[in-house]
């Protein structure tokens, strides 16, 4: 599993770690789990969306909503 922690990062370097994070997965021909924490702003928001764009479909952490996981094939 995959799990990546963007508190203290800015939103375009989020957005754009977790589009190598999909990038990496994919180029590989891989099935992985990801866990993005996020917090409760912009960010989540953004990398909901984000992930929704590529076909995907994230949800949030039953007892942490502020943690997205995602299956990436």
């Amino acid at each position: 599993m995959i799990s990546k922690d963007y508190h203290g990062y800015y939103l375009d370097e989020a957005l754009v770690d977790v589009e190598r994070v999909i990038g990496r997965v994919r180029v590989a021909g891989k099935v992985e789990q990801a866990e993005f924490i996020t917090g409760f702003g912009v960010i989540r928001t953004e990398i909901f969306n984000l992930l929704e764009r590529y076909s995907l479909e994230p949800t949030h952490k039953i007892g942490n909503e502020g943690t997205i996981i995602v299956i990436i094939e």
